[in-house]
């Protein structure tokens, strides 16, 4: 009799156990005078993210918002089914939402433990993800400075809108600027950055730059000591027409500007945009941020529209013929 338990308690076992891995339940036995009882837990659903781990061992709760700790100017932020509104100092962002900075504005934004980006002027980025493991956002237009703590544990990714390219790095600091039409360029600072566009991925070790201007990303190379500009020859000063091209060269990867008009700027650094012009003296201003965010500004000469139909002078005598 008691050989006819064992038996039947090593074959329930055996049934038991396979349960357990196709179904990936946790299985208990109890065995109270001679009868034998299995447990079956239902289990829990896989996690999608790892939780944080407090020091007591337990797990905490991961905060997946972005936090602004610091402004300057006009900053607004905008919730993902929201408008835009003023931003505030402590403020929170949830994954999808944007914010924001003018002229000569600032915002300073914690993305979780160790991570923290500031946002350029004239700039704009959208959170995408913030997990235990990975901040993530997209940087819609302009420059970023991004600091990346290594005993944090997390990465900073920088995405480009329009483009594949990402930014990727799990300790260092350094600068990512866009045109916000998937041009994306980054210049590594401290630490290590993984430039990845058009399945290629280069390492940016610190003080290299790399940009990515339609394909894979460029070979790093050194950062240049100086901000490169130049502007070629405008057409002429006094014009009935309503726009005009401004063209030139900058470093590749730069952003290029003249006035709210971006210049598309090619592998070879050549850009050419059209600026629509008003009646009346135009005052234009040729911008260029690169991806360390430094910036220069050159001034063109004043272009005046004057559509004025030219007066027609003529003397007519009757009864004498024109020569």
């Amino acid at each position: 009799m008691t050989r006819s338990v064992v038996v039947a308690v090593a074959l329930m076992v055996a049934v038991v156990a396979v349960a357990w891995v196709i179904y990936g339940r946790t299985v208990g036995i109890e065995q109270a005078n001679g009868k034998v009882t299995v447990l079956l837990d239902a289990g829990t659903a896989p996690s999608v993210s790892s939780p944080a781990v407090s020091d007591g061992g337990v797990a905490a709760p991961v905060d997946a918002r972005a936090e602004i700790t610091a402004l300057r100017g006009s900053v607004q932020a905008r919730a993902a089914q929201g408008g835009w509104a003023d931003a505030a100092v402590g403020q929170r962002l949830a994954s999808d939402d944007s914010v924001r900075a003018g002229r000569a504005s600032e915002a300073t934004l914690r993305l979780g433990d160790g991570v923290e980006v500031r946002l350029s002027p004239r700039s704009e980025f959208t959170v995408r993800e913030l997990s235990a493991e990975v901040s993530k956002i997209r940087l819609d237009q302009g420059h970023v400075t991004a600091s990346v703590d290594e005993g944090g544990k997390r990465v900073l990714r920088v995405q480009a809108r329009g483009s594949d390219a990402e930014a990727e790095s799990a300790g260092g600091q350094f600068g990512v600027v866009t045109d916000g039409s998937g041009q994306l360029a980054v210049a590594t600072s401290t630490g290590s950055v993984k430039l990845s566009a058009a399945g290629s991925t280069v390492e940016v070790a610190a003080g290299e730059t790399s940009a990515v201007t339609g394909g894979a990303p460029s070979a790093p190379r050194p950062i240049p000591s100086s901000l490169f500009l130049k502007v070629g020859a405008l057409g002429p000063q006094k014009t009935r027409e309503l726009s005009t091209t401004v063209s030139g060269a900058a470093d590749p990867g730069s952003v290029v500007s003249v006035g709210e008009q971006v210049a598309r700027v090619d592998d070879k650094g050549r850009f050419q945009v059209k600026v629509p012009l008003k009646d009346g003296q135009n005052q234009l201003a040729v911008d260029v941020t690169d991806a360390t965010g430094r910036t220069k500004t050159a001034a063109l000469p004043p272009i005046t529209v004057d559509r004025a139909k030219p007066a027609i002078e003529a003397e007519t005598t009757w009864g004498q013929k024109s020569n």
